[in-house]
């Protein structure tokens, strides 16, 4: 719980930080969230819609086939907004950016710790939550949200392939797609894409920070920003689940 406690002061001193942030500053953390979310977002766009491709097509196209057999076509759209674009969607945009971008995070953190520049910053009385931690922050929080919409694209349009191999007329697929997506399930998933992104912006910051001065604290602080950002990704998954 204390650790906890901690990562919920840090997120708040993060959300503060923006307005605390001296105006000199501005340009350093704009160059920086840029280069954020070309590494987080720009540079993860072939493996997303890799992974929304090769699910969809896999789904989609066995699931078109067996309902075809008993005339239940039209469950095609509840497998592929309910299943998909809701539930699988954000979950595995969310940890393969964790996977990709929250290891590189706390890894170049601790490595600012061991590497004395953390504290030299706050020698300085520069706020090292300004520099390091907020760009990533808010890199996460879009980086997330795009590539969720990346993922969707990317999945309905496997499935369309898919449906069609397997003898489904791409009208029929679209239509019932499109019945079955309501503005909910849209408000959920961009609920999702801003908690997630939250998550991954802020504990394998905390967990970089947080690391010791040893150089084997690095792999370390890797290894539990990790873990920890896996097992809340999946909690407040399951939460989604229980309040949607």
């Amino acid at each position: 719980m204390s650790q906890f406690g901690a990562l919920a002061r840090f997120l708040f001193m993060t959300l503060w930080a923006w307005r605390s942030l001296p105006r000199a500053g501005r340009r350093v953390v704009r160059r920086i969230f840029i280069n954020q979310v070309w590494f987080t977002a720009i540079q993860a766009i072939p493996l997303i819609a890799m992974l929304a491709g090769i699910l969809s097509f896999l789904v989609i196209s066995q699931a078109a086939r067996e309902l075809g057999r008993i005339g239940a076509t039209e469950l095609i759209g509840t497998l592929m907004v309910v299943v998909i674009v809701r539930e699988l969607g954000p979950l595995l945009t969310a940890l393969a950016i964790v996977g990709r971008s929250g290891t590189a995070i706390a890894a170049e953190l601790a490595t600012n710790r061991v590497m004395g520049e953390i504290d030299a910053l706050e020698g300085m009385g520069i706020d090292p939550i300004h520099y390091l931690v907020l760009p990533r922050f808010l890199a996460a929080i879009v980086s997330v949200f795009g590539l969720l919409i990346v993922f969707d694209l990317a999945a309905v349009l496997a499935g369309l392939a898919g449906a069609v191999i397997s003898g489904m007329t791409s009208a029929r697929y679209l239509s019932v797609v499109l019945a079955t997506l309501t503005v909910s399930d849209v408000g959920l998933t961009i609920a999702k894409g801003l908690v997630f992104g939250i998550v991954i912006g802020i504990v394998p910051s905390f967990h970089g920070l947080r690391s010791g001065t040893a150089a084997t604290e690095v792999p370390i602080a890797a290894a539990h920003a990790v873990i920890v950002s896996i097992v809340a990704i999946f909690v407040l998954s399951a939460v989604f689940v229980m309040v949607g």
